[in-house]
């Protein structure tokens, strides 16, 4: 039987569902910075499929996961929504949103 290394965090019925295709599979649990960590490597992952994604069913797919994965960084470093919502609304106001498409080119110091 051939290994295929992951080495990454999955979501909690992945187990299963490689059990489930006949497959077998080694997992451990994450616990405090560890986990906190292999959250943050998940967000760029999560990041880098909604690049990647070509259609609006898949950007919302990606999407999703990104979102799955910050209600995870958020529950387990103990931030609401509120906070979060405060900060974008001070960098709204601080810096702009994205509303009129600016694309900056170039800044000549």
């Amino acid at each position: 039987m051939k290994t295929i290394i992951h080495n990454k965090l999955v979501r909690d019925h992945i187990p299963q569902i490689i059990q489930k295709d006949n497959k077998r599979c080694k997992v451990s649990i994450l616990h405090d910075t560890a986990y906190i960590e292999q959250l943050k490597k998940k967000l760029i992952e999560e990041a880098q499929e909604v690049q990647e994604a070509s259609t609006k069913k898949e950007i919302i797919l990606e999407l999703a996961d990104l979102l799955e994965v910050m209600h995870a960084l958020k529950a387990s470093l103990q931030i609401t929504s509120a906070e979060i919502e405060d900060a974008r609304i001070t960098k709204a106001h601080q810096n702009g949103t994205f509303t009129k498409h600016l694309f900056l080119e170039y800044v000549e110091v």
